[in-house]
């Protein structure tokens, strides 16, 4: 069955874009194997809001040309690369298409915090790998919204620290 999982970096104070979006500060950490290729093997479809969207499109490669992928946003979405395709449904109709999609294989909420949060407030992430990547960006977009709804409680599952500073944290719901 189908498990809704967020893979996802934070800076240390807590932002994993600074205040223009930009994720440039990650790049001094990309060459170290954080376990990705063996997450993306797990994955049948990826979730993604309209802004992370554009974001992974700037990059000029779209990465997720073999994992069925939506793109989350209240307006159309057009000349979507191979694999992906626009969507504008409730949560609850976009919950279903994406266990059926899945098949027994994982759905990656990718971001960005909008639509991570709108997930976790409706209870529907499983688990969670947050990467705390050792940088203090003072300003930017925040993972967690303190203003957003009601605590959520997780359980903490696994710690990883790696050699470069950054740690994995993985966190499993308590549901």
């Amino acid at each position: 069955m189908s498990r809704f999982v967020v893979y996802i970096a934070m800076s240390l104070d807590g932002y994993i874009a600074d205040a223009e979006g930009d994720v440039h500060w990650l790049e001094a950490f990309e060459k170290d194997d954080y376990g990705f290729e063996e997450f993306i093997q797990s994955i049948g479809t990826i979730l993604m809001g309209r802004v992370t969207y554009d974001q992974i499109l700037s990059l000029g490669v779209w990465p997720y040309k073999e994992i069925p992928t939506l793109v989350w946003s209240g307006g159309q979405v057009v000349d979507l690369p191979d694999g992906a395709q626009g969507w504008s449904e409730k949560i609850e109709e976009t919950v279903s298409w994406l266990k059926r999609q899945a098949g027994d294989k994982d759905v990656w909420v990718l971001g960005g915090a909008r639509t991570i949060q709108t997930f976790l407030s409706d209870g529907m992430i499983d688990r969670m790998e947050v990467f705390i990547i050792p940088v203090l960006l003072g300003g930017g977009i925040r993972l967690f919204d303190a203003e957003d709804g009601e605590p959520q409680m997780l359980k903490l599952d696994h710690v990883q620290p790696y050699a470069n500073g950054v740690v994995q944290l993985s966190y499993k719901s308590r549901m």
